[in-house]
């Protein structure tokens, strides 16, 4: 069973791959032809579907509390 504390490490690195993943989205839209970023933005935009199905589902269904796109108590999204 995994563990809340490895939940919240895999979580925090998923998220940063996430982060890392739309710096290239920026960095591309600077630096390449529109195609090319227009395949660059396509590929970012699969991975981060693959991280969020794949790896954040398996935290968020295993620790419900770690999902930071819940609403909290009062009903407001938590940041």
């Amino acid at each position: 069973m995994l563990e809340k504390d490895d939940a919240k490490t895999i979580r925090d690195h998923a998220l940063k791959a996430i982060e890392e993943l739309m710096a290239l989205v920026y960095l591309s839209k600077e630096k390449c032809s529109p195609e090319q970023h227009e395949q660059i933005q396509r590929g970012v935009g699969l991975s981060i579907g693959k991280i969020q199905m794949e790896i954040l589902e398996v935290i968020n269904t295993a620790y419900p509390e770690l999902d930071d796109l819940t609403e909290d108590d009062s009903g407001r999204e938590k940041s």
